[in-house]
This record gives structure tokens, C-alpha cells and sequence, in this order.
């Protein structure tokens, strides 16, 4: 059974019950279904055939998340494009992209976009809600391409984050969101379980923004086990404190960024009451926060790896397994997910590394290509006797200070620990006599100002010499992806804008 298939099926046996909820708003399964059919019979009348991609402007509005479900249901692949840009990048994308088709709500489709989609034939569609319904409505007609075909086996093209670079464009195949749904479909002990198609009680409170891949895994698994959503624009920790109340769910997905700021709010163990875990990752989690959030919420962080390229996790926790084992195995990302294998090589020579020994991680997963080609990441990482995984930083994050060799990422989770310290990150940056140097672009807590001078004080203290930052600049606000990444190349933009 294919996807869209399952999709069709779910949304026959949710019904009326509700789908979606947003602000208060609700749709239903069975309106979805009804969207599925009304988007076929558009896209076949305009000759959108299957082998073409169809675009999505996405964003955590209804109509969005509507119109994702409603173009996988007809069997279509799409292509996302994040909606939450300035116009002008977004129409240069449209432009370059050679779309068949390009959906998006009427807020998203300003005169610069549409122009753009018509100069190469595109056919743009705006998505609305009105009165519980998903509507259609052709805005330009199709001209005759030629288009972008879909990649053979092609369900979401989806963009990596950009962190260290440009946003690159990748194709996830069918089979690998099928064996990344399935595998989330597991209990306690990390079994599968398979169920009947009926509405769950506890909803996914969804906040990962649907262009990403924690937003487009989330949705689609909500599909997959007939769950509903409550949605978020954006993570809000009040907002959120008081769907955990009202809600319950029983597992509540949390980046690092958003934990921080439910320990960092008035929330109390009360508000979690409900969940049995929460699930941690997109991005590094500090061992310090981990342990701050448990012992405020008294709820276990079960921390995942994965990447956009894998389409859901490489290596996870199960709740079993941390209760038994969690303490003893501080700092670890779990052990291999079902149908993936993990490797350590040494970066010089790709010989596999023994357990324990520090290297450059690779991947091997069966919904990818069958498991066929062992996959290179840019993570260091160890893998300790008994299988547990442990990055230990990023291969692309090593600094290099006269022939000393820095991690970057240690020295930003130092000066975090600095009051007043929201986030860091730390760059290498170019110089004459030592070929280039340490420096940190540090964002502070609202109405918190450290002072630079006393931050490269606290790290003299904490660091060896070498790694100290030569220089430390306090900014309002680092640059961030919209999944609350810091964006590597505008930070060091900024830096170099401060005097480098």
C-alpha cells in the first residue's frame, strides 16, 4: 500500500472527528478527504500528471498543512519551499525551480511570486479554509514548461537546514518515509506495534515547522496512526504550557531551543503531567539542560540523532532501555533505529575504528537505498562496547589555531554556561600569523547584558589557552533558520561586519 493510499484510508476513517485544530479552528479527516479529490480533479484538468512536482509554499497555517496532505493524498510528490522568507528569495526559488504547479495560500502568493511562477509556465493555486472546507482556486493558468520531472521513487524534495552553508535540495524517496514512519510507531520497549485505523485521544502539539523535516515527519506520522494535530505558527511557551494542560498528550517532541525555554519559564511538573517522555532533537542538546529539564518536570528527554538526508532517526532511545540504562549512558543519542547499521571510521584512511575510539560517523540504512552504500555525515562521534552512540562534535566544526586543533562547539558550550548567556556560536576566523582564530557571537536573554570582557575572563578560566576566543561579540539576536538553527555563514557575516 502506497503512501497516499494510507493517507486515503486515514482520512475515510477518521470522519468527521477532527483533523486539525489551529487558534481554535478545526477541520476533519473527512474534509481532508473531500480536499484530496477536489485537487485531483483540479491538477487532471490542468494536466498536472504524476511524474510532475507540485510545490508547496508551506508554512504552520491550516491551509498549508491541508494542502500537504491533500496533494500526497492524490499520489502527486512535492516539492516544499519555506514560505517564511523574505518575497524577493522566494521568488527567485519559484523561478528556478521549473514547477508544474505551485500551491500556496493568497498571503503567500504576492504579485513578485506569481510573476515569477508565470514567467516559467508555472500554474499557481491558492489554498483556502472557509466554513470547515479546503478550497482550490486556480490563479494563473499552466504553460508548456518545460517542468522539473519527479525523480523516479520521489515523494517530498525537501531542503537542508543551511547551517553551514546553502540550503541544498534533497529528494526523499517513498520508501524512506515508510520505514521512517513505521519505525515510529514503537512502544515503550521499542516494538512495533501495529493497530487498527482509529482517531487517538492524545494529539501531536506540532510546532516544527512543515518545511523542515521534525514538521514534515510529525505530520505525516499524525496521518499515519489517524492522530490529530494542534498546530503552532511558531513555539511559544506559555501557548504551549497551556496545550500540555488542556491536551495531554502522552510524548511531547522538544528541539533544545524550546526546552530551554520551558525550563526557563513558569511551567512546572503539573503542566507535564501527561507526558511520559519527551523526545529531543534537530540539533545538539547540552548535558546541563537535559538534566535541568528532568529535574524540573521530572520527565525522562529521550535524545534522537538524525538528518534531513535520513528522513527520521539513525539512532534513538527507547524508554526501556533509558529507564535502565539512561544515567550510566549520559550523553548518548541512543543505539541504531531498526534497519540501520553505524559505523566509526578514522577521517585519514575510512578504516572502521574500534569501539570507543573518536572518528567520522557513517550510516548505513535499509529505507534509503536498502542499506546498500554506507552514507559519510559531517559528525564526529564514538560508539561505546555495548552499541550506544555519542557525537562528539562536527567534522566542519574543527578550528584550527596554529596547528592546534579547537572544537568549536566545546568552546560555545562553555560560554553558555555564562549568566545571562542565551546561545553561542563560535566561528574561525581568519588570520595573518596563526592562519585563523576562535570567535564567539554571543546572543544574551532578553533584558540580560554580559559584558564581552568578562565572558573571555570566564573562559581563560575554563578553557585550555588556545581554545579562548580571541575576540567575543554580544549581538540581540543570532541568525537562525525557522527551525531555530544558528545560520553559520550570516553569523559569520556578522562577525566580520563587527571587525572580524
Amino acid at each position: 500500500m502506497t503512501i497516499a493510499d494510507h493517507i486515503v484510508r486515514v482520512c475515510g476513517a477518521g470522519g468527521d472527528a477532527v483533523a486539525i485544530e489551529f487558534d481554535g479552528e478545526t477541520l476533519s479527516w473527512a474534509a481532508w478527504g473531500r480536499a484530496i479529490e477536489r485537487l485531483d480533479a483540479l491538477l487532471e484538468a490542468q494536466g498536472v500528471n504524476r511524474d510532475s512536482l507540485v510545490g508547496l509554499l508551506g508554512r504552520n497555517r491550516p491551509e498549508q498543512v491541508s494542502a500537504f496532505i491533500a496533494a500526497l493524498g492524490t499520489g502527486r510528490a512535492l516539492a516544499l519551499v519555506n514560505a517564511v522568507r523574505p518575497i524577493g528569495l522566494i521568488a527567485e526559488e519559484v523561478a528556478e525551480l521549473d514547477l508544474c504547479c505551485l500551491l500556496g495560500s493568497r498571503a503567500d502568493l504576492p504579485e513578485a511570486v506569481i510573476d515569477a511562477a508565470q514567467s516559467r509556465g508555472t500554474l499557481v493555486v491558492a489554498v483556502d479554509v472557509t466554513d470547515g472546507e479546503i478550497a482550490f482556486e486556480p490563479l494563473t493558468g499552466k504553460g508548456a514548461g518545460p517542468f522539473r520531472p519527479r525523480q523516479d521513487g520521489t515523494l517530498i524534495e525537501i531542503q537542508t537546514s543551511g547551517t553551514t552553508g546553502k540550503p541544498k535540495r534533497i529528494p526523499v524517496g517513498e520508501r524512506a518515509f515508510a520505514g521512517s514512519l513505521q519505525d515510529g510507531v514503537r512502544n515503550a520497549a521499542g516494538e512495533v506495534v501495529r493497530k487498527e485505523l482509529n482517531v487517538k485521544g492524545s494529539p501531536t502539539l506540532m510546532f516544527g515547522p512543515l518545511v523542515h523535516t521534525s514538521g514534515t515527519i510529525n505530520t505525516l506520522m499524525s496521518v499515519f496512526e489517524v492522530r490529530p494535530i494542534v498546530l503552532f505558527e511558531k513555539f511559544d511557551a506559555d501557548k504551549y504550557r497551556r496545550a500540555l494542560r488542556k491536551y495531554r498528550p502522552k510524548f511531547a517532541p522538544l528541539p533544545p531551543a524550546a526546552m530551554k525555554m520551558m525550563v526557563d519559564s513558569d511551567a512546572t511538573r503539573e503542566d507535564f503531567s501527561s507526558v511520559i517522555a519527551v523526545r529531543a532533537g534537530t540539533a545538539a542538546l547540552p548535558l546541563d539542560l537535559q538534566d535541568a529539564f528532568e529535574e524540573k518536570f521530572g520527565v525522562p528527554v529521550l535524545v534522537t540523532y538524525g538528518a534531513t538526508e535520513f528522513m527520521g532517526t539513525a539512532a534513538n532511545w527507547s524508554l526501556d532501555e533509558y529507564r535502565k540504562l539512561g544515567k550510566v549512558k549520559r550523553g548518548s543519542v541512543g543505539k541504531a533505529s531498526a534497519g540501520v547499521q553505524l559505523r566509526v571510521i578514522d577521517p585519514a584512511t575510512g578504516e572502521e575504528l574500534p569501539a570507543d575510539e573518536p572518528g567520522i560517523l557513517e550510516v548505513r540504512l535499509d529505507r534509503i537505498d536498502g542499506g546498500r552504500a554506507w552514507i559519510r555525515t559531517s559528525d564526529m562521534a564514538r560508539i561505546d562496547e555495548d552499541g550506544y552512540l555519542f557525537i562528539t562534535g562536527r567534522a566542519d566544526d574543527a578550528i584550527v589555531r596554529g596547528g592546534f586543533k579547537i572544537m568549536a562547539g566545546k568552546v560555545a558550550d562553555v560560554l553558555r554556561a555564562f549568566p545571562g548567556v542565551y546561545d553561542v556560536i563560535v566561528i574561525g576566523m581568519p588570520d595573518e600569523r596563526l592562519g585563523e582564530v576562535p570567535v564567539a557571537l554571543v546572543e544574551p536573554y532578553p533584558g540580560e547584558t554580559p559584558q564581552a570582557d568578562a565572558i573571555r575572563q570566564w573562559s581563560r578560566e575554563r578553557l585550555t589557552s588556545y581554545e579562548v576566543p580571541a575576540r567575543v561579540y554580544v549581538t540581540g539576536r543570532l541568525p537562525r533558520t525557522v527551525s531555530d538553527k544558528v545560520v553559520k555563514p550570516e553569523a559569520k557575516a556578522m562577525i566580520a561586519a563587527l571587525g572580524g
